[in-house]
């Protein structure tokens, strides 16, 4: 079903920018994610009606869009010509100048992708078995950009998953914060400086073992994956913004962090939020399956705090953007960013409490790949 006509004055515009030979039927905003605005529309062209995605693209946020968006060419490009099926394929639709965006008359970039039909995808992963799949769609992804040259890659945002980096920025807005923050997040204070020692597990990867940096995905929410509808197999992985430089644990541990959590990122009730220790067995194994060959020692030894890490990582980035009053990531209700915190920060409790199971399960899991 096609969605019905909103704020068609606002895509109308920009559609023909991209699209200069169809006809705008119905567009619709799309109330997902936290960066770029996203709307779905429908085209009918020559008697023939599509979908397409356009993203405004955040400037805030990605200050060199142009460069990013060589990026993502490069990376839909490469990717595309090693996967035989051209319905798992994703597709980047150039502007009328030829360029992969559209700068408008206000200086704001937009972009166009070909919606993928018959996809689906999930907030919360039902069972391990969509874990599972997540993972190798990822790991294949991975794969795939393997011999991608690291140097030729526009670094989208510095310190992404650069923990040591995120506690400096939270350092920094703990003591100047914005009005009447503070005295709400005593509590998820507290858990940040009881952590610490944490923080640098992953960036010590990153410091002392150069040659295990690779290309990665470094936002591997489970919601960037499409899965078929009929059959619930991976057909692609999507949101490339920051695919850039990294350890492999970025990914993993992105994944674990949205992957094996039962409840939505943003849960109010605490006790609705459980780490499921048998969808992080799934990530694993999906994952060791697919780069388990190509992973580092250091890689294997911190991968079972790699999820944790990055639960840390984002929650810490959260509880920062609240101090200074959610200027970076987009809020829809009065401390959605601080409870986004605490549903990471309660995460990453129970990973730590289960940690000697989940050593346990990185073991067998390397021990197959043997």
């Amino acid at each position: 079903m096609y969605p019905k006509q909103k704020n068609m004055a606002l895509l109308t515009p920009i559609t023909t920018h991209f699209l200069n030979d169809g006809q705008l039927m119905s567009d619709e905003l799309i109330e997902r994610g936290h960066i770029n605005r996203t709307y779905m529309s429908v085209i009918r062209t020559a008697g023939v009606t599509e979908r397409f995605i356009h993203q405004h693209i955040n400037k805030f946020v990605f200050p060199n869009p142009p460069a990013m968006m060589n990026n993502i060419r490069r990376v839909v490009d490469h990717v595309n010509s090693k996967t035989p099926n051209i319905a798992e394929h994703l597709t980047l639709i150039p502007s009328e100048t030829g360029k992969d965006f559209y700068l408008d008359e206000n200086n704001e970039y937009w972009r166009c992708f070909r919606y993928v039909e018959g996809s689906t995808t999930f907030d919360i992963v039902p069972n391990p078995d969509i874990a599972y799949k997540a993972a190798v769609a990822f790991g294949s992804f991975l794969n795939k950009l393997s011999d991608l040259p690291t140097k030729d890659f526009h670094i989208t945002i510095p310190d992404f998953h650069n923990t040591l980096f995120r506690l400096k920025q939270f350092d920094e807005a703990r003591h100047n914060p914005a009005p009447g923050r503070i005295e709400l997040a005593e509590d998820e204070i507290a858990f940040v400086e009881s952590n610490r020692a944490l923080a640098g597990r992953l960036m010590q990867i990153v410091h002392n073992h150069p040659e295990a940096i690779r290309i990665v995905h470094n936002d591997t929410k489970v919601n960037n994956v499409l899965f078929c509808e009929k059959t619930l197999e991976a057909l692609t992985v999507i949101d490339l913004d920051t695919v850039m430089p990294g350890t492999v644990l970025f990914d993993i541990g992105d994944l674990i962090r949205t992957g094996t959590s039962t409840s939505a990122e943003d849960e109010q009730d605490l006790s609705l939020v459980q780490f499921d220790i048998e969808k992080f067995a799934a990530i694993i194994r999906g994952f060791a399956e697919t780069t388990g060959k190509s992973l580092h020692p250091a890689e294997w030894s911190a991968m079972p705090v790699c999820g944790a890490v990055i639960t840390l990582t984002i929650g810490i980035r959260f509880l920062t953007d609240y101090l200074n009053g959610d200027k970076y990531f987009k809020t829809h209700r009065e401390n959605h960013n601080l409870d986004r915190c605490r549903t990471q920060f309660e995460l990453v409790r129970q990973m730590l409490d289960q940690l000697p199971q989940l050593e346990k399960i990185v073991a067998e899991a390397k021990a197959a790949t043997v």
